[in-house]
């Protein structure tokens, strides 16, 4: 058996109504449930989430199936409950889990910074108080209103010495028409690198969030889900690279997640084919866009992505991490840790242990367990 601690690199939680309960009326985020049973949530009359709340917290749920209304509360009661998670983590034999929001992932959607800020705030502290049932295997990923670039680092100082967070997540989506390159954002990377917080590049598909590919009609939910994941990360990944936020900030750790990590081979390849032709029209770029990323990337695989194993090389086995995406409905559970051994079987054993959890403690500085 391959030694070492299993730590879940992209778990997620299903914020509860009493997360906001205490926000002013004109912060606090609001569900009410429509046609098809579908529950909006908006916040000041702003549309941030579309779907069936408790499918999105429960594992193996066909979203599309002609049902009624699936409420928060019949969630998988660990998407809320830490008591019930560490009850989750122990059945499948998952040691520490970093922690995403749900319905947060909208708020990004957000174009009102004063409600920006209560919101993470809230949704941060409302975390901060899930993470303390384990803090050593609870680990919070903070909300940053990058509406509000100066408010997004106050936030994440906050996160980092108050909270004990190990990561921030930011959207690779348009936020308020800036994207995560933008100039207004650079204090934010300063200070993340700083801190030494690493930062989670996270997609999550809504309609209320401008996505690639969503102006390319006609299209569904199929199509943009699998695309906006995707396409986005790899944006994402070319524009930190090649508009210099890595060359500036040579101890920024960044990961990208929840879009599988099939694409980084082929993409960072693509990126230094560039390099002879284009450099010019970049900034100074004293690596090639794959060195960069091996020294400050990391990507999460799928626990059945099959090329995991053939891939990793040309990423470098020490980027690569895994994610359990639980309890959303495309997640698996029970079982899986089963499947993502079964995936990583071909890796010899140092390899192994590297995937299972010894990158994301390098990714997310986590303190040796004592």
């Amino acid at each position: 058996m391959t030694a070492g601690r299993v730590v879940d690199g992209d778990g997620h939680v299903l914020e509860p109504r009493s997360a906001f309960a205490h926000l002013p009326d004109e912060h606090r985020p609001v569900i009410t449930t429509g046609e098809g049973g579908l529950d909006h949530v908006t916040v000041g009359g702003h549309e941030v989430f579309v779907g069936r709340l408790g499918q999105m917290g429960t594992p193996g749920t066909d979203v599309g199936a002609p049902v009624g209304p699936v409420p928060l509360e019949a969630a998988r009661p660990g998407a809320f409950d830490p008591a019930a998670r560490l009850a989750d983590l122990d059945s499948e034999g998952i040691d520490e889990v970093v922690l995403y929001p749900t319905v947060g992932l909208g708020f990004w959607a957000l174009t009102d910074p004063v409600a920006a800020v209560a919101v993470a705030r809230a949704y941060n502290d409302w975390l901060a108080g899930f993470c303390s049932a384990a803090p050593a295997r609870l680990h919070g990923a903070a909300m940053v209103p990058l509406q509000d670039p100066a408010a997004a680092v106050a936030e994440l100082r906050r996160a980092r010495h108050e909270l004990g967070f190990v990561s921030a997540f930011v959207r690779p989506n348009p936020c308020c028409g800036r994207v995560l390159v933008d100039p207004a954002n650079e204090p934010f990377w300063e200070a993340a690198e700083e801190l030494g917080v690493a930062v989670a590049v996270h997609e999550g598909y809504q309609l209320a969030i401008p996505s690639l590919g969503s102006d390319r009609r006609p299209t569904n939910v199929f199509v943009m889900h699998a695309v906006s994941h995707t396409f986005e990360q790899m944006l994402a990944c070319a524009q930190l690279i090649g508009l210099g936020v890595l060359e500036r900030h040579p101890s920024l750790r960044v990961a990208f997640l929840e879009a599988g990590g099939g694409w980084a081979p082929y993409w960072l390849a693509r990126l230094d084919h560039q390099v002879p032709a284009y450099h010019r029209y970049a900034p100074r770029l004293s690596l090639l866009p794959s060195e960069y990323f091996a020294r400050q990337c990391w990507v999460s695989f799928e626990i059945d992505e099959e090329p995991l194993a053939a891939l990793a090389p040309h990423v470098g086995i020490d980027r690569v991490i895994w994610g359990s995406d639980y309890p959303h409905a495309d997640s698996t559970f029970p079982g899986a840790l089963d499947e993502l051994r079964r995936t990583i079987e071909p890796l010899d054993d140092e390899e192994r242990r590297l995937v299972l959890g010894e990158n994301a403690r390098a990714l997310y500085g986590l303190t040796p367990a004592g």
